[in-house]
């Protein structure tokens, strides 16, 4: 495992605190920026990562507010892949080849959409500004291991290790022993 191992007297985000370290008063979270409630697409995006009762601090702000312009870009992004007939346009027609097929007609030339690699850029980002806020399934998982509430005891991890073992294990019939010879 990479990294230092949990405290176990850390305060955590969204953990009970007994000691009321963790705890602002009156706090439901953070509010949306002017800036981006005035913009339409960028206020609906907030709403959805940050409702009105969420459990954001004031340094998740700028984490935010590039989660949330990513998202806002990668909307655009799928609106200019999107044709007008609501087929999904991947090549873009650039030009015609200098010569014609058998037929006698033309043959395009066509390059990659380039909103296809601004796309693979805003799910990038997206991804990892969201795991950096706690908000995807598999930082969620990372955040639940990390919780210090649990103890293991010597039994658990004997559990864990024979549960491993029964997943890996072959059935009899594929076992075949050999003696070796000197």
């Amino acid at each position: 495992m990479k990294g230092a191992k949990p405290k176990h007297n850390a305060i955590r985000r969204g953990l009970s605190d007994s000691y009321g370290l963790a705890v602002r008063e009156g706090s439901s979270g953070v509010l949306m920026p002017q800036d981006i409630a005035e913009d339409p697409v960028q206020s609906e995006i907030w709403a959805w990562l940050a409702p009105p009762v969420n459990s954001f601090t004031e340094q998740d702000i700028p984490t935010l507010r590039l989660l949330t312009y990513w998202h806002a870009v990668a909307r655009q992004a799928e609106q200019a892949i999107h044709s007008e007939d609501g087929k999904i346009a991947i090549f873009d027609k650039i030009g015609v080849k200098p010569f014609k097929t058998k037929d006698g007609n033309e043959i395009p030339l066509v390059r990659k959409n380039p909103a296809l690699t601004i796309l693979k850029e805003a799910s990038s980002e997206i991804r990892a500004l969201s795991d950096m806020l706690g908000l995807s399934p598999l930082a969620r998982s990372r955040i639940g291991l990390m919780d210090a509430t649990a103890t293991k005891t010597a039994a658990d991890t004997a559990a864990m290790f024979k549960s491993i073992d029964a997943a890996y294990e072959l059935p009899e019939s594929e076992v075949v022993i050999e003696d070796a010879e000197d």
